[in-house]
This record gives structure tokens, sequence and C-alpha cells, in this order.
């Protein structure tokens, strides 16, 4: 296994398709959702007030923070809410893992692409 790759572990399988998987991974916790059978993932607290993700409400490949109700799309991981776009810290994107499949199975995940993990990525639980 390379050093920018992470195994979960777990099967495709295993995962629930209507509760979101938070795990902990090099980068911080990590939640895995599927969504139309495929995995994604991305931080398991939101960038906002690290409410937790995990948690949140998923519809149309969405997730909404439970807490204040920021939206984002769980494959791009943008803030789809915002009336116009923003940069800035309301507007940064969650960060995201590929998924892929090891050859054992299990679910292995690359190191996130964003620099946004290094100063406001996701905490462990």
């Amino acid at each position: 296994m390379a050093p920018h790759e992470f195994d979960t572990g777990l099967r495709r399988a295993e995962l629930d398709p209507h509760w979101p998987r938070p795990i902990d991974t090099p980068w911080g916790t990590m939640a895995l959702f599927v969504l139309e059978g495929e995995v994604v993932c991305v931080q398991a607290f939101c960038p906002h007030l690290e409410g937790p993700l995990f948690q949140g409400s998923v519809a149309h490949g969405e997730v909404t923070c439970p807490w204040h109700g920021w939206r984002f799309d769980l494959r791009t991981g943008r803030r789809v809410d915002l009336l116009r776009p923003r940069s800035g810290p309301d507007a940064r994107p969650l960060v995201r893992c590929e998924v892929t499949s090891g050859a054992g199975g299990t679910l292995v995940l690359r190191a996130p692409r964003e620099a946004a993990h290094e100063t406001h990525g996701p905490r462990s639980l």
C-alpha cells in the first residue's frame, strides 16, 4: 500500500446506503456515503463550526449540515446553498478522498488533493 493510500478494511457491502459511516483516517475523520451505488468520501465535520456532516440529511447527492443548514455536493465537495459564488471560508469545499477497491476487495482511500485540510481540515473523533 502506498503512503498516500489508506485501506479502510471495509467492503462496500458493509456500508448502509441510508447512514453515512464516519471513519478515522491519517487525514482526520472522513465519512463514507453511498450515492446511487457509488461510495464517496468527504470530511465528516462541516467546515463551518464542525457540525457532524455524517449525521446530516442526504438528498439528491447533497448533504445538509444538521447544525446550520450548510449544503454540500458530495461528489465535488462544493457548497451549494450560496446565492452567488464567494471566496473565503464560507466557500471552502469539503476535503474529499478518492475511493477505490483494494486487492482484497476492501475500500481504499487516496490522500485528499485539497490543501484545505492542512489548516481547517477534518478533525478526529
